[in-house]
Protein backbone atom coordinates (compact mmCIF):
# COMPACT_ATOMS: atom_id res chain seq x y z
CA UNK A 1 0.00 0.00 0.00
CA UNK A 2 2.53 2.63 -0.94
CA UNK A 3 1.69 5.99 -0.53
CA UNK A 4 2.69 7.10 -4.09
CA UNK A 5 0.85 4.08 -5.68
CA UNK A 6 -2.37 4.20 -3.57
CA UNK A 7 -3.05 8.53 -4.37
CA UNK A 8 -2.09 7.83 -7.51
CA UNK A 9 -4.51 4.88 -8.21
CA UNK A 10 -7.10 7.02 -6.68
CA UNK A 11 -6.69 9.81 -8.61
CA UNK A 12 -7.06 7.89 -11.61
CA UNK A 13 -9.96 6.27 -10.63
CA UNK A 14 -11.59 9.64 -9.46
CA UNK A 15 -10.44 10.83 -12.86
CA UNK A 16 -12.39 7.74 -14.72
CA UNK A 17 -15.46 8.96 -12.66
CA UNK A 18 -15.91 12.18 -13.64
CA UNK A 19 -15.37 11.57 -16.85
CA UNK A 20 -18.42 8.52 -16.99
CA UNK A 21 -20.53 10.80 -14.95
CA UNK A 22 -19.76 13.43 -17.86
CA UNK A 23 -20.17 11.01 -20.44
CA UNK A 24 -23.91 9.62 -18.69
CA UNK A 25 -25.35 13.24 -18.06
CA UNK A 26 -24.47 14.47 -21.86
CA UNK A 27 -26.06 11.27 -22.99
CA UNK A 28 -29.18 11.85 -20.99
CA UNK A 29 -29.26 15.59 -22.54
CA UNK A 30 -29.30 13.77 -25.74
CA UNK A 31 -31.74 11.39 -25.29
CA UNK A 32 -34.33 14.40 -23.75
CA UNK A 33 -33.53 16.85 -26.37
CA UNK A 34 -34.66 13.87 -28.70
CA UNK A 35 -37.88 13.17 -26.72
CA UNK A 36 -38.85 16.65 -26.97
CA UNK A 37 -38.50 16.47 -30.60
CA UNK A 38 -40.56 12.95 -30.83
CA UNK A 39 -43.25 14.27 -28.23
CA UNK A 40 -44.21 17.95 -28.35
CA UNK A 41 -46.72 17.57 -25.54
CA UNK A 42 -43.98 16.47 -23.03
CA UNK A 43 -41.75 19.27 -24.31
CA UNK A 44 -44.45 21.57 -23.67
CA UNK A 45 -45.22 20.49 -20.39
CA UNK A 46 -41.51 20.46 -18.91
CA UNK A 47 -41.37 24.03 -19.98
CA UNK A 48 -44.47 24.77 -18.22
CA UNK A 49 -42.93 23.06 -15.18
CA UNK A 50 -40.17 25.40 -15.43
CA UNK A 51 -42.19 28.39 -15.73
CA UNK A 52 -44.09 27.28 -12.62
CA UNK A 53 -40.87 26.54 -10.70
CA UNK A 54 -39.55 29.77 -11.42
CA UNK A 55 -42.75 32.04 -10.59
CA UNK A 56 -42.93 30.02 -7.45
CA UNK A 57 -39.46 31.11 -6.23
CA UNK A 58 -39.79 34.59 -7.83
CA UNK A 59 -43.49 34.80 -5.06
CA UNK A 60 -42.15 33.03 -2.23
CA UNK A 61 -39.14 35.71 -2.15
CA UNK A 62 -42.02 38.62 -2.66
CA UNK A 63 -44.05 37.52 0.10
CA UNK A 64 -42.12 35.81 2.71
CA UNK A 65 -45.33 35.39 4.82
CA UNK A 66 -46.88 33.49 2.34
CA UNK A 67 -43.76 31.67 1.15
CA UNK A 68 -44.42 28.11 2.41
CA UNK A 69 -48.02 28.42 1.52
CA UNK A 70 -47.28 29.26 -2.24
CA UNK A 71 -44.49 26.98 -2.05
CA UNK A 72 -47.39 24.05 -1.46
CA UNK A 73 -49.33 25.31 -4.35
CA UNK A 74 -46.27 25.32 -6.57
CA UNK A 75 -45.47 21.76 -5.52
CA UNK A 76 -48.98 20.81 -6.51
CA UNK A 77 -49.24 22.37 -9.79
CA UNK A 78 -45.90 20.56 -10.92
CA UNK A 79 -46.93 17.07 -9.17
CA UNK A 80 -50.37 17.64 -11.64
CA UNK A 81 -48.08 18.33 -14.70
CA UNK A 82 -45.52 15.41 -14.37
CA UNK A 83 -48.57 13.19 -13.74
CA UNK A 84 -49.47 14.58 -17.34
CA UNK A 85 -45.68 14.87 -18.59
CA UNK A 86 -45.44 10.94 -17.77
CA UNK A 87 -48.39 10.16 -19.69
CA UNK A 88 -46.98 11.62 -22.76
CA UNK A 89 -43.86 9.77 -22.39
CA UNK A 90 -45.66 6.53 -21.87
CA UNK A 91 -48.00 6.74 -24.88
CA UNK A 92 -44.81 7.38 -26.89
CA UNK A 93 -43.16 4.28 -25.44
CA UNK A 94 -41.02 6.37 -22.92
CA UNK A 95 -40.42 5.49 -19.26
CA UNK A 96 -39.22 8.42 -16.94
CA UNK A 97 -36.20 6.40 -16.24
CA UNK A 98 -34.97 6.92 -19.99
CA UNK A 99 -34.60 10.87 -18.95
CA UNK A 100 -32.36 10.22 -16.15
CA UNK A 101 -28.34 9.67 -16.51
CA UNK A 102 -27.24 6.01 -16.62
CA UNK A 103 -25.00 6.07 -13.64
CA UNK A 104 -22.37 3.44 -13.20
CA UNK A 105 -23.09 3.68 -9.34
CA UNK A 106 -26.56 5.20 -8.41
CA UNK A 107 -25.76 5.54 -4.58
CA UNK A 108 -22.89 8.26 -5.59
CA UNK A 109 -24.09 8.93 -8.72
CA UNK A 110 -20.42 8.19 -10.47
CA UNK A 111 -18.93 11.48 -7.77
CA UNK A 112 -17.28 8.52 -5.81
CA UNK A 113 -18.51 10.44 -2.59
CA UNK A 114 -21.61 9.72 -0.73
CA UNK A 115 -22.77 11.45 2.71
CA UNK A 116 -23.85 15.55 3.15
CA UNK A 117 -22.55 18.01 4.18
CA UNK A 118 -18.94 15.55 5.61
CA UNK A 119 -18.25 13.49 2.00
CA UNK A 120 -17.04 10.15 2.88
CA UNK A 121 -16.17 7.68 -0.04
CA UNK A 122 -18.61 5.53 -1.18
CA UNK A 123 -18.55 1.78 -1.56
CA UNK A 124 -18.33 1.57 -5.16
CA UNK A 125 -15.05 3.59 -5.21
CA UNK A 126 -13.52 1.63 -2.58
CA UNK A 127 -14.36 -1.53 -4.11
CA UNK A 128 -12.79 -0.29 -7.35
CA UNK A 129 -9.46 0.74 -5.61
CA UNK A 130 -8.90 -2.51 -3.57
CA UNK A 131 -9.67 -4.31 -6.50
CA UNK A 132 -6.30 -1.82 -8.37
CA UNK A 133 -4.34 -2.60 -5.74
CA UNK A 134 -4.30 -6.47 -5.83
CA UNK A 135 -3.85 -5.98 -10.06
CA UNK A 136 -0.93 -4.08 -9.21
CA UNK A 137 0.67 -6.56 -6.50
CA UNK A 138 0.81 -9.19 -9.57
CA UNK A 139 -0.57 -12.38 -7.68
CA UNK A 140 -4.05 -11.99 -9.93
CA UNK A 141 -3.46 -15.92 -10.91
CA UNK A 142 -3.37 -17.21 -7.02
CA UNK A 143 -6.95 -18.34 -6.83
CA UNK A 144 -8.58 -21.23 -5.83
CA UNK A 145 -8.97 -22.11 -9.70
CA UNK A 146 -4.89 -22.40 -9.93
CA UNK A 147 -4.85 -23.83 -6.58
CA UNK A 148 -2.75 -27.16 -7.61
CA UNK A 149 -2.73 -29.93 -4.43
CA UNK A 150 0.35 -31.64 -6.11
CA UNK A 151 2.95 -29.58 -5.01
CA UNK A 152 1.61 -30.54 -1.75
CA UNK A 153 3.66 -33.99 -0.05
CA UNK A 154 1.45 -37.11 0.22
CA UNK A 155 3.26 -38.67 3.09
CA UNK A 156 1.38 -38.92 6.11
CA UNK A 157 3.32 -36.94 8.66
CA UNK A 158 4.00 -39.15 11.63
CA UNK A 159 2.26 -36.35 13.95
CA UNK A 160 -0.95 -36.09 12.82
CA UNK A 161 -1.33 -39.36 10.91
CA UNK A 162 -2.59 -37.44 7.51
CA UNK A 163 -0.01 -36.21 4.59
CA UNK A 164 0.20 -32.39 3.90
CA UNK A 165 -1.93 -32.67 0.69
CA UNK A 166 -4.95 -33.65 2.68
CA UNK A 167 -4.40 -31.04 5.24
CA UNK A 168 -4.44 -28.58 2.41
CA UNK A 169 -7.43 -30.07 0.22
CA UNK A 170 -8.95 -29.59 3.77
CA UNK A 171 -7.84 -25.95 4.18
CA UNK A 172 -8.21 -24.93 0.45
CA UNK A 173 -12.30 -26.33 0.71
CA UNK A 174 -12.76 -24.38 4.16
CA UNK A 175 -11.34 -20.97 2.57
CA UNK A 176 -13.18 -21.08 -0.74
CA UNK A 177 -16.51 -21.93 1.60
CA UNK A 178 -15.24 -19.03 3.86
CA UNK A 179 -14.81 -16.73 0.83
CA UNK A 180 -18.52 -17.78 -0.91
CA UNK A 181 -19.94 -17.41 2.32
CA UNK A 182 -18.83 -14.69 3.16
CA UNK A 183 -20.26 -12.58 5.22
CA UNK A 184 -22.49 -15.59 6.69
CA UNK A 185 -19.86 -16.91 8.28
CA UNK A 186 -19.59 -18.64 11.86
CA UNK A 187 -15.95 -17.23 12.22
CA UNK A 188 -15.46 -13.56 10.56
CA UNK A 189 -11.47 -13.76 11.18
CA UNK A 190 -9.02 -16.33 10.03
CA UNK A 191 -5.35 -16.83 11.49
CA UNK A 192 -3.07 -18.98 9.45
CA UNK A 193 0.09 -19.96 10.92
CA UNK A 194 2.89 -22.23 10.28
CA UNK A 195 6.63 -21.73 8.74
CA UNK A 196 7.40 -20.45 5.64
CA UNK A 197 6.88 -21.95 2.39
CA UNK A 198 3.41 -24.01 2.64
CA UNK A 199 1.02 -22.37 0.97
CA UNK A 200 -0.52 -19.13 3.91
CA UNK A 201 -0.31 -16.53 1.38
CA UNK A 202 -1.33 -18.40 -1.14
CA UNK A 203 -4.86 -19.05 0.53
CA UNK A 204 -4.73 -15.38 1.81
CA UNK A 205 -4.52 -14.61 -1.96
CA UNK A 206 -6.86 -17.00 -3.01
CA UNK A 207 -9.82 -15.55 -0.80
CA UNK A 208 -9.18 -11.99 -1.30
CA UNK A 209 -9.22 -12.92 -5.22
CA UNK A 210 -12.68 -14.47 -4.50
CA UNK A 211 -13.69 -11.96 -2.58
CA UNK A 212 -13.03 -9.14 -4.50
CA UNK A 213 -14.68 -10.81 -7.86
CA UNK A 214 -17.91 -10.70 -5.24
CA UNK A 215 -18.23 -7.49 -5.16
CA UNK A 216 -16.40 -6.70 -1.36
CA UNK A 217 -13.94 -4.05 -0.19
CA UNK A 218 -10.99 -6.19 0.31
CA UNK A 219 -7.55 -4.49 1.50
CA UNK A 220 -4.32 -6.80 1.22
CA UNK A 221 -1.03 -5.96 2.98
CA UNK A 222 2.07 -6.95 4.19
CA UNK A 223 2.66 -6.37 8.30
CA UNK A 224 5.34 -4.34 6.93
CA UNK A 225 3.22 -2.08 4.83
CA UNK A 226 0.88 -2.33 7.81
CA UNK A 227 3.54 -1.16 9.71
CA UNK A 228 4.87 2.04 7.83
CA UNK A 229 1.26 3.58 7.12
CA UNK A 230 1.27 3.55 11.37
CA UNK A 231 4.49 5.11 11.38
CA UNK A 232 3.64 7.63 9.19
CA UNK A 233 0.16 8.17 10.79
CA UNK A 234 2.65 8.72 14.56
CA UNK A 235 4.91 11.14 12.91
CA UNK A 236 1.96 13.53 11.31
CA UNK A 237 2.82 12.55 7.75
CA UNK A 238 -0.92 10.36 7.46
CA UNK A 239 -2.02 9.75 4.13
CA UNK A 240 -5.03 7.96 4.76
CA UNK A 241 -3.48 4.53 5.05
CA UNK A 242 -4.17 3.64 8.84
CA UNK A 243 -8.18 4.72 8.31
CA UNK A 244 -8.57 2.60 5.28
CA UNK A 245 -7.40 -0.48 7.17
CA UNK A 246 -9.48 0.44 9.67
CA UNK A 247 -12.47 0.48 7.91
CA UNK A 248 -12.20 -1.86 5.10
CA UNK A 249 -14.57 -3.86 4.79
CA UNK A 250 -12.41 -6.94 4.80
CA UNK A 251 -8.56 -6.39 5.90
CA UNK A 252 -5.87 -8.89 4.73
CA UNK A 253 -2.54 -8.57 6.42
CA UNK A 254 0.36 -11.46 5.46
CA UNK A 255 3.67 -11.82 7.13
CA UNK A 256 2.73 -10.75 10.64
CA UNK A 257 5.71 -10.50 12.76
CA UNK A 258 8.30 -9.75 9.93
CA UNK A 259 7.28 -5.72 10.86
CA UNK A 260 10.23 -3.65 12.71
CA UNK A 261 8.97 -3.44 16.88
CA UNK A 262 8.94 0.13 16.92
CA UNK A 263 8.46 1.95 20.06
CA UNK A 264 4.83 3.74 20.95
CA UNK A 265 4.08 2.29 17.33
CA UNK A 266 3.66 -1.21 16.84
CA UNK A 267 2.34 -2.97 19.66
CA UNK A 268 0.01 0.39 20.29
CA UNK A 269 -1.04 1.01 17.11
CA UNK A 270 -1.98 -2.97 16.19
CA UNK A 271 -4.34 -3.30 19.18
CA UNK A 272 -5.77 -0.33 18.38
CA UNK A 273 -6.08 -1.44 14.83
CA UNK A 274 -7.56 -4.90 16.03
CA UNK A 275 -9.66 -3.58 18.53
CA UNK A 276 -11.29 -0.83 16.34
CA UNK A 277 -12.24 -4.02 13.67
CA UNK A 278 -13.37 -5.90 16.50
CA UNK A 279 -15.83 -3.30 17.93
CA UNK A 280 -17.38 -2.81 13.99
CA UNK A 281 -17.49 -7.04 13.74
CA UNK A 282 -15.16 -6.06 10.09
CA UNK A 283 -12.83 -9.44 9.56
CA UNK A 284 -9.20 -9.33 9.66
CA UNK A 285 -7.57 -12.44 8.05
CA UNK A 286 -3.34 -13.25 9.00
CA UNK A 287 -0.90 -14.48 7.66
CA UNK A 288 2.52 -15.41 10.43
CA UNK A 289 5.31 -17.77 10.43
CA UNK A 290 5.13 -17.28 14.02
CA UNK A 291 3.69 -20.14 16.40
CA UNK A 292 0.69 -19.11 18.82
CA UNK A 293 3.51 -19.06 21.91
CA UNK A 294 5.28 -16.71 19.53
CA UNK A 295 2.69 -14.39 18.80
CA UNK A 296 1.73 -13.68 22.65
CA UNK A 297 5.49 -13.26 23.12
CA UNK A 298 5.93 -10.64 20.31
CA UNK A 299 2.59 -8.60 20.60
CA UNK A 300 1.48 -9.38 24.55
CA UNK A 301 -1.54 -10.52 25.87
CA UNK A 302 -3.81 -8.21 24.28
CA UNK A 303 -3.31 -8.51 21.08
CA UNK A 304 -2.68 -12.41 21.39
CA UNK A 305 -6.22 -12.78 22.55
CA UNK A 306 -7.75 -10.47 19.79
CA UNK A 307 -5.77 -12.95 17.05
CA UNK A 308 -6.36 -16.41 19.07
CA UNK A 309 -10.26 -15.44 20.25
CA UNK A 310 -11.50 -19.04 18.66
CA UNK A 311 -15.08 -17.51 19.48
CA UNK A 312 -14.32 -15.25 16.18
CA UNK A 313 -11.26 -16.75 14.74
CA UNK A 314 -10.69 -19.59 12.68
CA UNK A 315 -7.25 -20.69 13.44
CA UNK A 316 -5.44 -23.05 10.67
CA UNK A 317 -2.32 -24.52 11.83
CA UNK A 318 0.25 -25.20 8.95
CA UNK A 319 3.27 -27.80 8.82
CA UNK A 320 4.96 -29.92 6.50
CA UNK A 321 7.50 -29.59 3.84
CA UNK A 322 8.53 -26.41 2.37
CA UNK A 323 6.96 -26.57 -0.94
CA UNK A 324 9.19 -23.75 -2.90
CA UNK A 325 12.17 -26.33 -2.33
CA UNK A 326 10.32 -28.67 -4.95
CA UNK A 327 11.37 -28.71 -8.31
CA UNK A 328 8.83 -27.21 -11.24
CA UNK A 329 8.01 -30.94 -12.23
CA UNK A 330 5.92 -31.08 -8.94
CA UNK A 331 3.84 -27.73 -9.73
CA UNK A 332 4.30 -23.72 -9.36
CA UNK A 333 6.23 -22.76 -6.08
CA UNK A 334 4.22 -20.83 -3.61
CA UNK A 335 4.81 -16.97 -3.14
CA UNK A 336 5.82 -16.10 0.26
CA UNK A 337 4.27 -18.40 3.27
Amino acid sequence: MDIVSRKAILRDLLAEYRAHKEEAEREADRVRARIAEEVPVYADLSGAISGILLETSRRALEDPPNAQQIAQEGRQRVLSLQKEAEGALAAAGYSPEALRPRYHCPVCKDTGFVGSPVHEYCACIKVALMRRLYDAANIGDETFENFDLRIFSDVPEEKTGKSQRQTMAAYRSYCEAYADAFPDVRRRNLLLTGPTGLGKTYLLNCISARLLDRGKAVLRLTAYRMLDAMRRYHRGQDDGGLELMTTAEVLVIDDLGTEPMLENITIEYLFTLLNERRANRLPTLVATNLTPRELQARYTERIFSRLMDRSETQVLLFSGEDVRLHDETRGRPERGG
